[in-house]
């Protein structure tokens, strides 16, 4: 089940299943971040983490079970597109950023990433290089990737 988070003017709006752990280290800034897609006229729903065997996982997940990302859960979906959100805890910009990059890419090629202090220019020019053809693993191709910065607004990379 759902309940309506909040609603704006043009059209977009944050919805959250009842499941999601409002307890979770990163839900105050994936609220945030989804409401920054809303305030775009986007429609958002935050995702819970459900087992892959629990029945919500095929209602909710359902267009992932066949790709690499069955049996996963990204945090929250935009216009019916699943997205993760990733933060970091080292003081390395450039480090934080491909860890986030890392570990967002295994579960939805549509990243949000925290600000890392790691240069834009460098960090658009490390997707462009890994993400067009094959990934350097051969199976998670990034389509998308923004920064939600310490201005709490997104900024869209790749």
């Amino acid at each position: 089940m759902k309940i309506t988070i909040k609603t704006y003017k043009n059209g977009g709006s944050v919805e959250m299943y009842t499941t999601v752990d409002r307890q979770s280290v990163d839900y105050k800034k994936i609220l945030a971040i989804c409401k920054e897609f809303a305030k775009q006229g986007k429609d958002v729903v935050i995702l819970p983490k459900v087992h892959i065997k629990d029945p919500l996982y095929k209602e909710i997940y359902k267009d992932l079970i066949g790709t690499v990302y069955e049996r996963k859960c990204p945090d929250f979906m935009v216009n019916g597109r699943f997205y993760e959100y990733e933060s970091f805890t080292t003081n390395n910009p450039k480090k934080a950023f491909l860890n986030m990059i890392s570990r967002g890419r295994q579960q939805s090629n549509r990243l949000v990433i925290e600000e890392s202090g790691y240069s834009h220019f460098e960090a658009k020019r490390y997707l462009k290089n890994t993400t067009v053809g094959q990934p350097p693993d051969g199976k998670y191709p990034i389509t998308e990737v923004w920064i939600f910065d310490r201005n709490r607004t997104l900024i869209r990379l790749f």
